[in-house]
């Protein structure tokens, strides 16, 4: 196969996938030959263009997501059912997000308000989907505590996001 007829941006193992698919048999022409291998060129061609606009798209959603949270005023963050902290999307508490992952995020409370927590995390398995309101004091980095209002919502079930969400605010 001539390497020149493919798009010189084609991935080295797309080439040779393309090379083992177009096996000559000796009652092929090279005319014929040379077709199949313009008709591949132009698809994969095509298939590249597509993933560059579909990474560009992926792209701008993701910087429009990242604006639209750091704007925001409200503290997010995903729990597992266990409790733990699978990732903060934007923390209020002025401690680095990943320092928090895989702590339960009832150890950040103080200790007066961590029953509040086990009790609706034990409500909200027991009824899939329920949303819960809560308050809790948590100590922030500087050693001041603040109260947090915060909604709790069940998301286990969703597969894009497979977890508990906190949205929370002063």
């Amino acid at each position: 196969m001539d390497a020149a007829i493919l798009p010189r941006h084609t991935h080295p193992r797309i080439k040779e996938i393309m090379k083992s698919q177009l096996t000559v048999h000796s009652d092929q022409s090279d005319t014929e030959t040379e077709g199949a291998i313009h008709v591949l060129s132009e698809r994969l061609a095509e298939l590249e263009e597509e993933n560059l606009q579909l990474e560009e798209v992926l792209q701008r959603n993701t910087r429009m997501f990242e604006a639209l949270i750091s704007n925001s005023q409200d503290g997010i963050t995903l729990t597992g059912p266990d409790r733990r902290i699978v990732r903060v999307i934007k923390g209020l508490t002025g401690v680095d997000p990943s320092l928090l992952t895989g702590l339960l995020i009832d150890s950040l409370a103080i200790p007066e308000d961590r029953p509040a927590i086990l009790e609706a995390y034990t409500r909200m398995l027991k009824n899939p989907g329920e949303k819960i309101r809560i308050g809790v004091r948590v100590k922030q980095k500087n050693g001041t505590v603040v109260t947090y209002n915060a909604i709790l919502t069940d998301m286990l079930d969703d597969p894009n996001v497979q977890g508990i969400v906190w949205n929370y605010s002063r």
